[in-house]
């Protein structure tokens, strides 16, 4: 039942990355089908608390960030990232802040590295669009491979 589970992450991921890059939005299906396999897990383990905890842990920093930019008066993210979040939550379930912070140092060490060697060489213009959904899938497989498993 697991490998079906992983296999089916693997496929709403790539459809996920995919669909953010070519059209610049993340589908709905996909994040509500993240939250239905994380409930899932989350039945199967006794762990619905956990569940709910980890939606609103790895959620709430980028909320914060979506609440800044009335401030700023620039987009950062859009809600889309927000929600993919909200399913990448229930997926890791809460496990300690530590965790909901090594997930974040990743993601943005990753995705600030990776933005400025594409303007350093020139692959993407200064204001242009960057999809934000890659970044955040791929720093879900780091945090799974080399901090997840090992709590």
């Amino acid at each position: 039942m697991n490998i079906i589970i992983e296999i089916i992450k693997c496929f709403i991921f790539v459809r996920i990355v995919w669909v953010d890059i070519k059209r610049k939005i993340i589908p709905e299906k996909s994040v509500i089908t993240l939250l239905v396999i994380g409930l899932i897990l989350a039945l199967q383990s006794h762990s619905l608390e956990k569940y709910y905890l980890g939606i609103c842990a790895y959620s709430m920093p980028m909320i914060v960030l979506y609440i800044l930019e009335d401030y700023v008066n620039k987009t950062l993210i859009g809600f889309g990232d927000i929600k993919l979040m909200m399913g990448i939550g229930g997926l890791l379930k809460y496990t300690g802040i530590e965790n909901v912070m090594n997930f974040y140092i990743i993601l943005y060490s990753f995705s600030g590295i990776v933005a400025f060697l594409f303007l350093f060489l020139k692959k993407w213009k200064k204001y242009e669009y960057i999809p934000f959904a890659p970044f955040i899938v791929i720093s879900y497989v780091i945090f799974e491979i080399f901090f997840y498993k090992v709590f």
